[in-house]
């Protein structure tokens, strides 16, 4: 896996070829979200948590000439009882150079500055088995029941386009917040919300 390094910045470095161009870390709002929720239809992915909880915050990877190369959501303030980071995307062509780990980093420091200590991520089994199976063997997430994390937080699935109400082998994992940070910062550095847009090399 390639080394990730931030610039300040957003300026383009062209003639790479897609998957290889440097991209810019920022936060999505208005019709750049819309854009996402539409990106995620056309992916075959769920899109039902940016649909459904107008609060939840979204980061992406921006291509210089347009576009996006990936995306992730997380929302404090929809159920403050059950924090949640869900919705991480990277396109296959993307793949391979931490950026997916690089989107988690986003999430977990997110939610520590909003002063969250567990996260809850939902999980279906049948198309992320293998996700679910590495974040399982983290260290720092646990498998949780659908009564620990509660019908509300089990339930919002009835929004859910694509595996029905609730999909069909549906799994949840708390993951320790902090615990998550520090491999993060282990990992790659601290990574200064505020600072956003970032350039990603």
């Amino acid at each position: 896996m390639d080394a990730i390094s931030f610039e300040q910045g957003c300026s383009p470095d062209l003639g790479l070829r897609p998957g290889r161009e440097p991209l810019t870390l920022a936060w999505a709002y208005g019709r750049e979200r819309q854009t996402v929720i539409s990106l995620a239809a056309s992916a075959g992915r769920q899109t039902m948590n940016l649909r459904t909880m107008p609060g939840a915050k979204l980061v992406v990877l921006r291509r210089p000439l347009g576009g996006v190369a990936g995306w992730a959501g997380m929302d404090a303030d929809s159920d403050p009882k059950r924090p949640e980071v869900f919705s991480h995307y990277v396109y296959p062509e993307y793949r391979g150079r931490g950026l997916r780990a690089l989107l988690e980093h986003v999430g977990w420091a997110y939610l520590d500055q909003r002063g969250c200590s567990t996260a809850y991520m939902r999980m279906e089994l049948d198309h992320h088995g293998d996700l679910f199976k590495s974040g399982r063997e983290s260290g720092y997430s646990r498998q949780i029941s659908p009564e620990e994390v509660g019908r509300k937080f089990v339930w919002a699935c009835r929004h859910c386009e694509l595996y029905g109400d609730p999909c069909r082998r549906q799994a949840f994992l708390a993951v320790d917040v902090q615990r998550a940070l520090a491999a993060s910062i282990r990992e790659r550095g601290p990574l200064d919300l505020e600072t956003l847009p970032l350039r990603v090399s």
